[in-house]
C-alpha cells in the first residue's frame, strides 16, 4: 500500500454526520466530483470504505490529518450478516450509513449542496423526527444512496411536515449517549448497547399497544416511535418495572389453560427472544422474560426456557402436584379447598388450570400427610385433653388451617413439626435441681392449688414472667414445675 497524499485545504468534521457524509462533502471540496472520485485519488476501495473497514477509515485519517478515532466513531462497520458502531453489535436493519431519510430543515440550514450533511441520527430504525426542529424525517428519492447528494439526485427538499406530538424520551436519551456525556443516572441503560434498549423497549411497548401478535417490523414510522415510547418509560426504570409490564402482557393474553406455553402468555416477545435474536444480544430482557416464565408458569425440571435448562421446579399445577405428593387428584383437591389454595368457588376447570408454588404448597401437603389430630395431641405433648383445648382456643396450639371459631374442634389438625417445636421450647427450660423445694409442684397441681387459671400460667412461662423448672424424666406440660407458694406470696403483696 502506497503513501497517502496530505490534503489541503482541511474540512472540519462536524460529529453528528456519518463518516460517508464527511468524506463526501471532502469529495466536493477537493475534487468536485464527491466520495468516489476521492476515494479513487486516495488508492481507498469504495466497497471497503462504505462498509466501514478500519484500513480504510485510517488511510482517510491519514489524508486529512484527522485523529482516526474521530473518524471510526462516525463509522458503521457492515458485515454480511450484522453491523457495528462504536463498539456495539447492532442489526444491518436497526442502524444504516445510507442517506434514505433527512431533515429537509437541517439541510436548509445546511446551506448550499456541498454543505449538506446527513446525520447519523437519521440511520436509526427507531429515529422518525428531527429531535431538534420537531418535523418528520423525509424519504430520500434514492434511498440506498452513500451520500445526500445522490440520494436527493438534483431534487428539491421535501416540505416539512410537523411532529404530531413532543419528541418521544427515547429520542433526547438518544443523542445524549450518541452525542452527549455520559448519563450517570442511567446507570442501568448504559450497561446495554442502544440496540438492546430500543429492541425491548419497541416489543414491550409494541404488544401492550397492539396485542400479542403485533409484528414490530410492520408497524408505521408512527406506531413504531410510539411503541418504542411507552416501552422506553418502562423499561428505563429497570427490572422491577419490566417485570410489572409481564404481568400485564400475561394478564392480557387469551390463553387460559395451564398447559398454554410461554408463546401464548407473551407473544412476539417470546418468540423475538426464543428464535429472532440469534445473531445480535438482546440483553438482560432474555434473563428477566425467563425469570417471569419460570416464577409463574409450572416448567418441570430439566425443561428448557429461552435456551436455558431449569433445574428445579418453582411451581405445580394440581396433576403435576398430585404425582409429587402421591395424593390423588380429587382429594388433593379437596385437601387444597379445605387449606385456602383453590377457592370454595372454583370450577374443576378452574382448579386444573391453576399453579401452586412449590416453595409453599408442598411442605404444607406433607404437613397435612404427616399432621397429629386434636384427640392425639394430649399424648403428643404431655398434657390433659383440657389443657390442649385451652391452648388450643388461646392461640398456643396452632392448626394447620385456622379455624372458622374459635370454639370449634371438628377435623382440627396440627403440624408435626409445630407440636415438636412446642415440645422443644418446654425441654429448653432448666432441670429441677436434685434438692428441689417442696413447694415445687407440676403445673396442673399449681393451678388446681391457687395458682390461677391453667392459660395464664402458662403464658407467663412463656413469656418469662413466671419461673419454672422441668422434670427430667417427664415429657411435655407434664414435666413443667412450678412454686406453688409463689403465686401465694404474690398475690399476698398485691
Amino acid at each position: 500500500m502506497g503513501a497517502v497524499m496530505t490534503l489541503w485545504p482541511r474540512l472540519s468534521i462536524d460529529p453528528e454526520e456519518t463518516l460517508l457524509s464527511y468524506a463526501d462533502r471532502l469529495g466536493l471540496m477537493h475534487t468536485g466530483r464527491g466520495m468516489e472520485r476521492l476515494l479513487a485519488d486516495l488508492g481507498i476501495r469504495r466497497d471497503h470504505f462504505v462498509s466501514g473497514r478500519g484500513e480504510a477509515v485510517l488511510r482517510l485519517a491519514e489524508a486529512t490529518g484527522q485523529a482516526v478515532e474521530v473518524l471510526q466513531n462516525m463509522a458503521i462497520r457492515v458485515f454480511q450478516r450484522c453491523a457495528s458502531f462504536r463498539g456495539e453489535d447492532v442489526s444491518k436493519t436497526f442502524l444504516s450509513p445510507r442517506a434514505g431519510r433527512y431533515c429537509p430543515v437541517c439541510l436548509a440550514e445546511d446551506g448550499p449542496e456541498a454543505e449538506r450533511r446527513h446525520r447519523l441520527l437519521w440511520g436509526f430504525r427507531h429515529v422518525s423526527r428531527c429531535d431538534r426542529h420537531g418535523v418528520m424525517l423525509a424519504d430520500a428519492p434514492i434511498k440506498d444512496a452513500t451520500s445526500l447528494r445522490v440520494a436527493l439526485a438534483g431534487a428539491p427538499l421535501a416540505a416539512p411536515t410537523e411532529a404530531d406530538d413532543e419528541t418521544p424520551e427515547y429520542l433526547v436519551w438518544l443523542r445524549e449517549r450518541i452525542h452527549g456525556e455520559s448519563l450517570c443516572r442511567e446507570t442501568w441503560l448504559n450497561e446495554q448497547t442502544i440496540e438492546q434498549v430500543f429492541a425491548a423497549s419497541e416489543m414491550l411497548g409494541g404488544i401492550l399497544e397492539h396485542g400479542h401478535g403485533v409484528s414490530v417490523t410492520k408497524l408505521s414510522p408512527a406506531q413504531t416511535e410510539a411503541a418504542t415510547d411507552i416501552g422506553f418509560s418502562i423499561y428505563r426504570e429497570g427490572p422491577g418495572a419490566i417485570e410489572e409490564a409481564l404481568d400485564t402482557i400475561r394478564s392480557m393474553s387469551p390463553a387460559k389453560a395451564v398447559q398454554a406455553g410461554p408463546l401464548a402468555y407473551y407473544g412476539k416477545l417470546h418468540d423475538w427472544l426464543d428464535r429472532r435474536s440469534n445473531f445480535i444480544d438482546p440483553g438482560p430482557i432474555k434473563d428477566i422474560l425467563r425469570d417471569h416464565i419460570v416464577k409463574h408458569s409450572a416448567v418441570a425440571p430439566g425443561e428448557t426456557v429461552l435456551g436455558v435448562e431449569i433445574a428445579h421446579r418453582r411451581f405445580h399445577t394440581l396433576q403435576s402436584l398430585s404425582s409429587e405428593v402421591g395424593i390423588e387428584r380429587p382429594r388433593l383437591s379437596r385437601l387444597l379447598r379445605k387449606i385456602g389454595e383453590i377457592p370454595e368457588a372454583a370450577t374443576e376447570l378452574d382448579s386444573g388450570n391453576m399453579v401452586f408454588e412449590v416453595a409453599r404448597t408442598v411442605p404444607l401437603i406433607e404437613a397435612f400427610k404427616t399432621a397429629v389430630p386434636l384427640s392425639a395431641v394430649p399424648a403428643y405433648i404431655g398434657a390433659s385433653k383440657r389443657q390442649v383445648e385451652i391452648l388450643y382456643r388461646a392461640g398456643i396450639l396452632k392448626p394447620l388451617v385456622p379455624s372458622k371459631s374459635r370454639g370449634s374442634v371438628r377435623n382440627v389438625v396440627f403440624a408435626r413439626t409445630h407440636l415438636d417445636e412446642f415440645l422443644d421450647k418446654l425441654a429448653g427450660f432448666p432441670d429441677l435441681p436434685v434438692l428441689a423445694s417442696p413447694d415445687l409442684h407440676p403445673i396442673a397441681y399449681a393451678c388446681q392449688h391457687g395458682a390461677g387459671p391453667f392459660e395464664e400460667v402458662f403464658e407467663g412461662i412463656l413469656n418469662g414472667r413466671i419461673r419454672c423448672f422441668r422434670h427430667p424424666d417427664k415429657a411435655g406440660i407434664r414435666s413443667i414445675y412450678v412454686d406453688a407458694k409463689a403465686f401465694s406470696r404474690t398475690r399476698a403483696t398485691a
